[in-house]
């Protein structure tokens, strides 16, 4: 049997014999694309050739690319598992041809592959063409020996490709398999017909063969184009299941291993016809290694949010195997194994793979229980067979639970789920975020007042920090609070995190403070209050807080270094995911999975202040995109660039793209000191950092505190750890003596309570009135009645801050008859209050203090 890895190297030698260059796999998480989430095609690296934005580097290209389909407008995420061809993660095998080779030759070496190399039966192999392309139809009957009956002509749905609505595009031509009538899984629909394109797992498609020849317009015409173009698409997974005469992408050498290692962690066998939690797990770790290994992270937005989801419906597909401890990490070992000798990061990033999935599932693992009892309950309470979108999304905001699954849950109860209702929910989420955020001024709906007209302002804020210039137009309002627009201006806007320069506009006869400036493409937009004079046409001058620009061009430059010495610390996973680059202190967001040791921050701190000891220069150059990559120059994921962009180089250590501004040598910070380092979000780690007098300043204030607490503890400094320890190690024993003490007055309480407790049927019930101290207090008194020997349920009461709270304890041979947490509800109830908690164990409270001696009465009828 022919393996997945030789199918992969035989394509690949097939097409470098005809003349075409290999070309490596492109990441997964694109670059320079923020259109895709994730590279979902062969072609997406390709983009900017057919676009003509680039030449290609070799006329004729082949590559096997690493794809992901989820998220977006090519989602399979739902339909994983449920079949034997939806992936998450696939690769796609291509050849291509840049205005070079064409419909013949594209057509033959398909032919010739999958007959003569792949030795598949001529007869069963069916080719579909455009109807329009009767060109490709006459090369397929002259030029390979296809059966004429096994050709067909669809319409533009099957055969007829484009990249977007506008653009490069053209027919294209399938070849199709049929594997015989036992394969079709529609015998049983009246009416079903099997044919190519007719639904049938039958017919399978195995390549797809497009010619790009036409631009389409904004208009919708067709034109031709100058060049014409091949992209060929097959999916190894799909050619692998027939190659190796298997019923399923799932059953071929791609996937069994995985499946085996699951078994072995699990116990619970692969089977083929009910196996769906087995190709979950086993297609959804595959896209998490790759996904991790060439950047992705997961988080709350954007593609790190899918990465969850994908990650979240793994482990609970995990549940169904029983499997409550975090595993998934541990298939990513035998993945690669199986991949890493052809994609060489799944080695390189194994450990840092293994940890990121094993923290998240860690974490998921903790709120997953939680959640689940949480559903359970929104279920019993159900009357209607739909689960509310009010609480799908709770279960989402609070438990961490994705949208989908959610609807495997309730699918699972015979439940259907309120998609709209959900999506309303979120909607009315993202605007109380957008209310709460600072407002931006959209500069689109200022009522302008035009002196000059134009929209385009010079920029020469690099070079220059005072300059003389002209207002090109103006919106002022009552409180004279003023935004305009200059002819040049030496401000920097807000951008890439650095906050925008302060300063003055003025002449002698107006003056405008400015403090803040925002750019919207070429639109740059100053704001700031007039503080006297009238706008005119005449000359101003434009002048920036010069002091200030230097501290934040300081702080810019140190995050550069902060950012390069996390990399070489931690690793090269870690990637910026924000930062706010202010005059007094710097914040950087990064990719990492826990917290960082006192070792790990002072290593960072120690290179950044080695770098700035060292004076070395930092050069801005201007560069084409393409010559900076290969420069190394670090690009952010996310940020779209021109094709040409400002490279910050700090000698010898780090290059960056970059707009921001920054100072001309590292020894002008002075000194980096990092003042703390904390979490932003799940897999976010937040750093802040201060420079120059800033830092200094911290330090002198660190001493003048060391000293205050010296004389406050009548210690020299040097001594001063010995004498706290001292006075730690007292307060301990003070501590444990106070402990005991209590131990033993809880005690006393629990054995006079037990005095009291009235006989019920088959076990003891207290319900009293207790004088304690706090709610802590109250608990310790229930925990130590629910631990004593005996069959008993004691309802505690006390009156607590004006409130009642409640305790109620469970012993354990009663937890079949009685649950702690809902009689506390039940009683809390009666007195204007809520609460809940474990089986054997709950708190509750109320704010009806005058119900306090009637609710006791009701608990004594309650247990009759």
């Amino acid at each position: 049997m022919i393996s997945s890895n030789d199918v992969r190297r035989q394509f690949v030698e097939f097409f470098v014999q005809k003349g075409h260059v290999f070309v490596p796999s492109s990441p997964v998480i694109p670059t320079d694309d923020s259109t895709l989430l994730f590279t979902n095609a062969g072609m997406n690296q390709f983009k900017p050739v057919f676009l003509g934005l680039h030449e290609p580097a070799s006329p004729r290209a082949v590559n096997s690319q690493k794809c992901i389909r989820a998220g977006g407008k090519h989602n399979d995420l739902e339909e994983v598992g449920k079949d034997g061809y939806h992936h998450t993660f696939f690769e796609m095998l291509g050849n291509w041809s840049f205005g070079d080779y064409y419909k013949k030759e594209a057509i033959i070496w398909a032919w010739e592959l999958l007959t003569e190399v792949w030795k598949l039966p001529k007869g069963s192999l069916h080719a579909t063409v455009h109807h329009t392309d009767m060109e490709a139809k006459e090369l397929w009957l002259g030029e390979t020996d296809i059966n004429k009956e096994n050709m067909s002509v669809h319409g533009d749905k099957d055969n007829f490709w484009e990249m977007g609505e506008t653009g490069p595009c053209g027919p294209c031509s399938e070849i199709h398999i049929d594997r015989g009538e036992g394969f079709c899984d529609k015998q049983h629909i009246p009416g079903h017909e099997c044919k190519v394109n007719g639904d049938c797992a039958r017919f399978i498609e195995l390549w797809n063969l497009v010619f790009i020849q036409y631009n389409r317009d904004d208009k919708g015409k067709l034109n031709p184009l100058p060049a014409r173009y091949v992209d060929t698409g097959a999916g190894l997974e799909r050619i692998c299941q027939v190659l190796q005469e298997q019923t399923s992408n799932y059953h071929t050498d791609l996937f069994l291993p995985i499946m085996d290692r699951i078994t072995e962690l699990t116990g619970h066998p692969y089977a083929r016809e009910d196996g769906m939690a087995h190709r979950v797990i086993a297609d959804h770790v595959r896209c998490l290694c790759f996904a991790l290994a060439d950047g992705g992270f997961p988080s709350n937005e954007g593609r790190g949010y899918v990465l969850r989801r994908i990650l979240r419906r793994a482990a609970r597909y995990g549940r169904l195997l029983d499997m409550h401890d975090p595993f998934l990490y541990k298939l990513v070992d035998i993945i690669a194994e199986l991949m890493g000798h052809h994609y060489h990061e799944l080695n390189e990033k194994r450990q840092y793979v293994v940890s990121v999935i094993k923290a998240e599932e860690t974490r998921f693992n903790q709120t997953l229980d939680t959640g689940l009892e949480k559903f359970n309950e929104i279920v019993a309470a159900q009357k209607v067979g739909k689960l509310s979108g009010k609480h799908a999304f709770m279960l989402y905001d609070t438990y961490g639970f994705p949208l989908d699954l959610t609807i495997i849950l309730a699918e699972e109860k015979k439940l259907e789920v309120d998609r709209q209702g959900f999506d309303q929910e979120m909607e009315k989420q993202k605007k109380r975020a957008r209310e709460a955020g600072d407002f931006k001024q959209n500069t689109r709906r200022i009522n302008w007042i035009e002196i000059r007209g134009g929209e385009t302002t010079e920029f020469v804020g690099y070079e220059q920090s005072r300059v003389k210039t002209r207002i090109m137009r103006y919106s002022l309002d009552d409180d004279n609070k003023i935004f305009f627009q200059l002819e040049r201006t030496p401000f920097i806007a807000e951008a890439g995190g650095q906050l925008a320069d302060t300063g003055r506009v003025f002449n002698d006869d107006m003056s405008v403070n400015v403090v803040d400036v925002t750019k919207s493409n070429d639109l740059i937009v100053h704001y700031g209050k007039l503080e006297f004079g009238v706008v005119a046409a005449d000359e101003v001058i434009a002048e920036i807080d010069l002091d200030r620009r230097k501290r934040t061009a300081r702080n810019h430059t140190a995050t550069h270094l902060l950012h390069k010495a996390l990399r070489t610390v931690l690793g090269e996973h870690v990637q910026q995911k924000g930062s706010l680059v202010a005059p007094d202190y710097l914040r950087f967001d990064f990719a990492h999975f826990e917290a960082l040791s006192a070792q790990q921050i002072r290593a960072v701190e120690k290179m950044v202040n080695e770098q700035i000891r060292e004076d070395k220069p930092v050069s801005v150059d201007l560069k084409q995109l393409d010559q900076a990559r290969r420069e190394g120059a670090v690009a952010l994921f996310g940020e779209k660039y021109g094709e040409k962009v400002r490279v910050v180089s700090i000698e010898g250590f780090s290059k960056e793209l970059c707009g921001g501004t920054h100072i001309a040598s590292t020894g002008e910070i002075g000194f980096f000191k990092i003042v703390s380092e904390s979490s932003s979000a799940a897999g976010i780690r937040r750093m802040e950092a201060i420079t120059g007098d800033a830092a200094e300043n911290w330090v002198l204030d660190m001493q003048d505190k060391i000293a205050a607490l010296a004389l406050k503890l009548n210690t020299p400094e040097k001594k001063l750890f010995e004498r706290v320890d001292q006075l730690l190690k007292n307060q301990a024993e003070i501590q444990q003596k106070l402990e005991e003490h209590q131990s033993t007055a809880i005690r006393d309480i629990v054995k006079a309570l037990m005095h009291k407790a009235v006989r019920k049927d088959g076990f003891s019930l207290i319900a009293e009135k207790l004088d304690v101290s706090s709610s802590d207090e109250l608990r310790l008194i229930g925990d130590g009645i629910r631990d004593s020997r005996g069959s008993v349920v004691a309802v505690l009461f006390a009156l607590l801050e004006d409130k009642v709270s409640i305790n109620v304890s469970v012993t354990k041979d009663l937890l079949p008859r009685f649950h702690a947490g809902k009689l506390a509800g039940q009683i809390a109830g009666l007195v204007g209050g809520k609460g809940g908690g474990k089986p054997d164990s709950a708190m509750a409270g109320g704010r009806e203090t005058g119900k306090l001696d009637q609710a006791m009465a009701e608990v004594i009828n309650l247990f009759g």
